[in-house]
């Protein structure tokens, strides 16, 4: 983080430019004379959203798509996964410094910054820097809410570079072990950047649980626009009292702080349920087709939102980067639908940057192949009549012998049936592709958004939850509202008598394959990390002690701190 922090501190330095040589050491931050208002103050937050969102590595679905790699339920289809270490996080290569990985540790830490600076301004300014009436709409509108966003971002921040830095929170464990930089507190001296503090496992962890806290305490159910803010879709993409109530009870069940997950899941799915502001889509594909700002999905909590949803020059290329490689379609696809549509002749284009289908070590656990690790591949009669598999899941087979791929044209029945570009020449078997991105209509499907945390996953952990504690009908109801709204005709799957971790885990698996979730879900149960498809991946048992990412060399080079890692 020293180098972060340096460019940071020399940002500082240039923009206070009429700060004297003698007065160097004892500037005052920027927004002195930037932050003037809450329009000004909005600054801060629009580029720790665009880090947090769009980044390349914080954003842009690399968390994700971690996650889906290395969680056991990824198959190679091709080596090197575009460039991005999918090989590596696929075969759980801990401890290599992989290419990618510093976009996420110096993004992450310009979010920290970015709200340290907003944060340690209230708390200067006594919660009131610009002298608003505090009673009036302005301040509880608009800066209650901009602090309580800052907390949200720093929190996001925070965790994510302790699920790729450092090992994971151990449940019965020491957590005093270091882990990385822990600042609460912007840099305005030298000093500050050359001694920071190093937080251990449990103080770093700490500090997330209160800024999520913070954060639900000060954010609204729904945003309340009003003069500047009053822009269609400003809502996408931004955390709320919700989005931060759902990531504080995810935090509680990866560290299995069971009973704090479950009042946090309890809170977010009462409001749910009294308001209907957030309820389960009746088509599992409606929590992905949505590609504009102001349309939200019923069902997602906090979103991924995709682009700018004008398609103004300059910002057509952000979209969620990584679901070509971990996906179905490509980014240019347009429309819903699998099939091509007549009016546009476009329709599903299949990426040829895909690296990953489905395991089948996965499908045998979801149910949806009767064998396929043995070799038998049938799709099980469960699967097709489960509206997830028909909706967002897709079956490729292999191209028949001796018909070349590049000769079925887009458009046809062939090209949506088998593996029908050359990249996939060399698949002999069927593999099933996650559907879940560039679903949105026309002109460009890159535009699609995605939900980042959505209803269906909190039923599910919920339900393992009340397993846990052996509330097994309870478990069995919250498991059965996901299970019946993609089963309308066989509903009721799960009872008190059928209801165990493995049943939970595999509708997990059916609902949220390649959402981003799944080794939170293996390490908060504290289950075997499976291996997946490919004997050359480790299986690993929990604490899961060395699943974690070196920091940037060139981070731990400036400060002699860093040298803990040899202790973990």
């Amino acid at each position: 983080m020293k180098s972060v922090l340096l460019k940071s501190f020399i940002l500082i330095i240039l923009i206070v430019s009429s700060v004297s040589c003698e007065d160097f050491f004892e500037i005052k931050r920027p927004q002195e004379t930037q932050w003037t208002n809450t329009a000004t103050f909005e600054q801060g937050l629009n580029s720790a959203y665009w880090l947090i969102q769009w980044g390349n590595g914080l954003g842009r679905g690399y968390p994700m798509f971690h996650d889906f790699a290395a969680s056991g339920t990824a198959r190679k289809t091709v080596t090197g996964a575009a460039g991005i270490n999918g090989d590596e996080f696929y075969y759980r290569k801990f401890g290599e410094r992989l290419t990618r990985l510093p976009n996420i540790w110096e993004q992450g830490y310009q979010v920290i910054t970015l709200a340290n600076l907003a944060l340690d301004l209230d708390e200067e300014r006594n919660g009131n820097p610009f002298n608003l009436d505090i009673n009036g709409t302005d301040y509880k509108n608009n800066y209650l809410r901009q602090i309580g966003e800052y907390y949200f971002c720093r929190a996001y921040a925070y965790f994510i570079l302790m699920k790729t830095f450092a090992p994971p929170y151990d449940h019965s464990g020491n957590n005093s072990v270091l882990t990385i930089p822990l600042k609460d507190k912007a840099a305005y001296s030298k000093d500050d950047v050359l001694n920071e503090k190093i937080g251990t496992r449990e103080e770093v962890y700490q500090q997330i649980i209160h800024d999520f806290k913070k954060a639900k305490e000060l954010l609204p159910d729904q945003f309340t626009l009003n003069s500047w803010n009053n822009v269609t879709g400003y809502e996408a993409g931004r955390g709320n009292k919700w989005a931060a109530a759902a990531f504080l009870g995810k935090v509680y069940f990866l560290m299995g702080r069971y009973t704090e997950a479950k009042a946090e899941f309890d809170d977010l799915i009462n409001y749910a349920e009294s308001t209907g502001t957030y309820s389960l889509e009746e088509a599992p594909k409606e929590a992905f087709n949505k590609d504009k700002a102001e349309i939200y999905p019923k069902e997602s909590i906090y979103e991924f939102n995709g682009g700018d949803p004008l398609g103004t020059s300059g910002q057509r290329n952000l979209y969620l980067y990584t679901g070509m490689v971990m996906g179905l379609r490509f980014r240019d696809s347009n429309g819903d639908e699998i099939m091509n549509i007549a009016t546009n002749g476009q329709g599903t284009v299949i990426s040829t940057w895909n690296s990953f289908a489905v395991s089948y070590t996965a499908l045998k656990q979801m149910g949806w192949m009767v064998d396929p690790v043995n070799g038998d591949y049938t799709i099980t009669t469960e699967a097709e009549a489960d509206l997830r598999y028909q909706q967002v899941y897709h079956l490729l087979l292999p191209m028949p012998e001796g018909t070349p791929g590049d000769n079925i044209p887009k458009g046809s029945e062939g090209y949506v049936t088998y593996e029908s570009f050359p990249g996939h020449a060399h698949l002999t078997t069927p593999h099933v592709y996650i559907d879940k991105f560039f679903r949105g209509e026309a002109p460009y499907g890159r535009l699609s958004k995605f939900p980042l945390i959505k209803l269906a996953d909190i039923y599910l952990l919920r339900g393992w939850l009340k397993w846990k504690a052996n509330d097994l009908q309870g478990a069995a109801n919250d498991l059965n509202k996901v299970w019946n709204r993609s089963n309308p005709h066989n509903t009721n799957r799960h009872t008190t008598a059928n209801i165990t971790h493995e049943s939970i885990y595999s509708e997990y698996l059916r609902e949220t394959v390649g959402e981003g979730w799944t080794v939170d879900f293996i390490m908060g149960t504290q289950m075997v990390a499976p291996q997946g498809d490919d004997p050359l991946t480790p299986v690993i048992q929990p604490p899961y002690s060395n699943w974690y990412w070196p920091i940037p060399p060139q981070e731990e080079s400036l400060n002699p701190n860093y040298q803990y890692s040899e202790d973990i």
